[in-house]
């Protein structure tokens, strides 16, 4: 069974991968909402975002960048192998 991703989840996941508290998950899930994700043009303004919201250097803006990137596309990959697959 295919379990597909929403919010909570994604945050969850961000906060295994990144060992970050829930808080720090909801500001980056929050920017990755508010800007455009799949355009490459807005990959730094979102991790320039990320440093001055969260208050980090630029290397771990990347690593959370692309790692948020990562879960996305994994899922969306998901999606397409699975799509009748139930939801919840």
């Amino acid at each position: 069974m295919v379990i597909l991703m929403n919010k909570s989840n994604f945050i969850k996941k961000l906060q295994k991968e990144l060992n970050y508290t829930e808080d720090k998950c909801i500001i980056i899930n929050d920017i990755l909402e508010n800007n455009f994700f799949i355009s490459k043009k807005n990959r730094d303004k979102i991790i320039s975002e990320i440093v001055i919201k969260l208050d980090i250097n630029l290397e771990e803006a990347t690593k959370i960048y692309e790692l948020s990137k990562k879960i996305i596309n994994e899922q969306i990959k998901e999606s397409i192998k699975h799509p009748f697959k139930n939801k919840d």
